[in-house]
This record gives structure tokens, C-alpha cells and sequence, in this order.
């Protein structure tokens, strides 16, 4: 995407999206929420909700996090990264998972909180001096970004998760003298112990956040341009309801109904909506 005008700081006040968010706490068998989300300029937890479909101005930031849910307090960790998030891109700092991996164990925890995990998905979208376009993607665990450019019909995972299956993938390339393709990686299927995540954020209770490490995390950049669409979600969308059973999207897609139809989907999945889902779309001008 070219923004034509030569005042950037003018360019940064114009729309170039839409943007809208759906989560829901899904049919989880501990009956808790454990994701959260950044949407452009806050933070949210909430059981049940889909947003306002809203305009999005350069630079924007969209972020969603998914509690593992082996600590039933991992809400707790889902919702620190999101209010970090918040915290850095407020004062205008730059988002990285070990910025974040570092604000959030400063901060005290309970101690019953402690080892509390939990995934991040996000982008940052921010305009280039050529006026050019390029998303930021960051990830740890298994949320993910989806990418359909413009005049394809099938969407592009940008990420890949951190899981058992995707290391042993890598092993037995690594055994066979060759490197991964990309397609080998995030496999479909509802999840199971080779889908145990590897690499996620963690809460910790003392000082030993100072020698802990930040959470292995890929980032990627690439360009927008005018007519793609993004989609970040947590696993408990892409688990149940794989990205090549998802409706098509258009200039005339309303967002809010796309969405709506993908939650249902989720429930009528033969998963059955076992897991808080979370998803935000966003559309391109």
C-alpha cells in the first residue's frame, strides 16, 4: 500500500483499515477466560463480545494472548501482556517480546500466580518514508496471524507455532540434510500432547525475573497493500475450524457478521468450542 501525499505526519491521521474483534470464553472445561487482547489503544478481557468495526490510523497495534491453560491463573498472564502492551505502545516504545517478557516481571505477582503462562500473537503496523506500509508480526506459542493479499482465495499463516510437532519437524530435516518448508509446520488438528506449546511468557513471583530468559519469539515483516486482510487469533479458532474452512472476504464483507460466522463455526466444530477463542480482522483500504 503507497500513501501518495508528501506530509507523512498528515498520512499518519488517515484511515487505512477496519478493524473488528470477537472473543468468547467458549465451552472451557475450567469455565475461566483466558485470553485477552490489545485492539489499537486498549486492553480487553472479557467472556463474551464482538467490537464496533473501527477505522485504523497509522501506526496501529493488535495483539491477542491466550493463557495456557495448565494454571487455572494463566488469565492472569494473558492479561499482563496486553496491559504491557498497552504500557509500551502509550509512551511510545518499541514492542518486542523481551520488553515485554521484562515489564511483566517487574511487576508483583501473587505468589499462587507464579509459573502462570501464557501465547502472544501481534502486529504493528507503521508506515515506511517511501509510503509504503509494513506489518511487524510477532508471535510466541501457538496464536497466530493469517495474511490473505489481495485477489488470493486462500489465506497464509505467517507464523509458526512453538510446539512439539513443529521441533520434531525440524529434527527430522535436520536428520535428512535438508531445511523445513514452511507447509510442513503447524499441522491441522485438534489439539494433543505433540501439540504442547514450547515457548511461551511465564509470571514470576520474586527477583528471579533478572536471570530468567525472555521466550524464544519470530518476527517477520511484510508489506500491505490495499485489499489484503490479516487475522490474528488464539489456537481455540484455528484448532477447530482450519483457515481453508473459513468464508470468503470481500470489499462488501461486513466484519462483524465474517466473525460472528466464524465463532459459530467454532461451535459447531467437532471440538465443540473447547476453548476460549479470540480473533481480529482487519481489512485494508
Amino acid at each position: 500500500m503507497n500513501i501518495s501525499s508528501n506530509n507523512h505526519v498528515a498520512q499518519n491521521m488517515l484511515p487505512i483499515a477496519q478493524a473488528c474483534a470477537i472473543t468468547f470464553q467458549g465451552n472451557a472445561s475450567n469455565n475461566l477466560q483466558q485470553d485477552a487482547f490489545f485492539f489499537l489503544d486498549n486492553w480487553y478481557q472479557e467472556d463474551l463480545g464482538v467490537m464496533a468495526v473501527t477505522s485504523v490510523e497509522l501506526p496501529f497495534c493488535l495483539a491477542v494472548s491466550d493463557g495456557v491453560a495448565s494454571s487455572n491463573y494463566s488469565q492472569h498472564c494473558s492479561k499482563a501482556i496486553v496491559k504491557t502492551i498497552s504500557r509500551l505502545w502509550d509512551n511510545k516504545k518499541k514492542l518486542t517480546s523481551e520488553g515485554i517478557h521484562q515489564l511483566i516481571n517487574r511487576a508483583k505477582h501473587s505468589s499462587r500466580r507464579h509459573g502462570a503462562a501464557a501465547t502472544l500473537a501481534m502486529i504493528v503496523g507503521e508506515l515506511n518514508s517511501d509510503g509504503t506500509i509494513n506489518a511487524t508480526i510477532t508471535h510466541v506459542g501457538d496464536s497466530r496471524v493469517y495474511w490473505l493479499p489481495k485477489g488470493d482465495s486462500q489465506w497464509q499463516c505467517l507464523t509458526r507455532d512453538h510446539n512439539l510437532l513443529n521441533e520434531l519437524i525440524d529434527q527430522q530435516a535436520e536428520e535428512q540434510g535438508r531445511q523445513a518448508e514452511f507447509a510442513d509446520y503447524n499441522r491441522e488438528g485438534m489439539a494433543g500432547s505433540l501439540y504442547s506449546i514450547t515457548e511461551c511468557f511465564a509470571l514470576t513471583t520474586d527477583d528471579s525475573y533478572t536471570s530468567s530468559e525472555a521466550p524464544e519469539s519470530i518476527s517477520r515483516t511484510i508489506e500491505i497493500n490495499s485489499g489484503d486482510y490479516i487475522l490474528v487469533c488464539t489456537d481455540g479458532i484455528h484448532d477447530l475450524v482450519p483457515s481453508h474452512d473459513w468464508q470468503t472476504v470481500s470489499a462488501e464483507t461486513d466484519l462483524q457478521g465474517w466473525l460472528i460466522t466464524l465463532k459459530n463455526q467454532v461451535y459447531d466444530s467437532e471440538g465443540d468450542a473447547y476453548d476460549n477463542g479470540t480473533a481480529i480482522l482487519v481489512r485494508f483500504d
